[in-house]
């Protein structure tokens, strides 16, 4: 048995674990750590690892960060998707209606604007509904970590939207440019 093998075996039952820190679904968890086996026996093939078990977790770490973010675009064009999907009628409404679609369109432009970690937490907590600490203790980071994504997060889409409505507003002068900060 190779040594990643008998690491992996070891240590199985943590890996999954640690990756509720991600992951809810035990089946995204299961896929995770095949995935994680398959990757560290791979690269044990080509040379010899070191740190066989902080490998292994840093393998799962990247993996269920990557599907983390996978979703995130998921969510983000399926919202896309179905703004074009709602149906129109001619009614006395079909400018509001108009109106809420080019809402929902610019604030998923604004989400795939923001920092990884920062658009992560937010769609943690705004499409998942996870509640705060739910999301500090999934990802290993304070809940006041959190709270600041939140806030930058949402500062930043009310910005984003404000200016995209001054920009297509013809009548309107003097928009300011806004740029989000790196959050850590």
């Amino acid at each position: 048995m190779s040594i990643i093998s008998r690491v992996f075996v070891e240590n199985n039952a943590f890996l999954k674990k640690f990756l509720t820190r991600f992951m809810s679904s035990e089946q995204d968890i299961e896929d995770i750590v095949q995935e994680v086996y398959i990757r560290a026996h791979n690269a044990e093939k080509e040379k010899a690892i070191d740190q066989p078990k902080a490998f292994l977790f840093r393998i799962a770490k990247n993996l269920a960060l990557d599907e983390l973010n996978k979703k995130s675009r998921l969510v983000t064009n399926y919202l896309e998707d179905c703004i074009s999907l709602v149906p129109t009628e001619k009614t006395d409404t079909i400018e509001s209606e108009l109106e809420a679609n080019e809402a929902i369109k610019i604030y998923c432009e604004a989400i795939e604007q923001l920092p990884d970690k920062c658009k992560q937490i937010f769609l943690m907590r705004k499409v998942h509904g996870l509640k705060h600490k739910e999301i500090a203790d999934k990802l290993g980071v304070s809940l006041s970590s959190v709270e600041k994504h939140l806030k930058l997060g949402g500062a930043f889409c009310q910005q984003y939207i404000h200016e995209h409505r001054q920009a297509s507003n013809p009548t309107s002068s003097n928009v300011s440019e806004f740029r989000m900060r790196k959050v850590r």
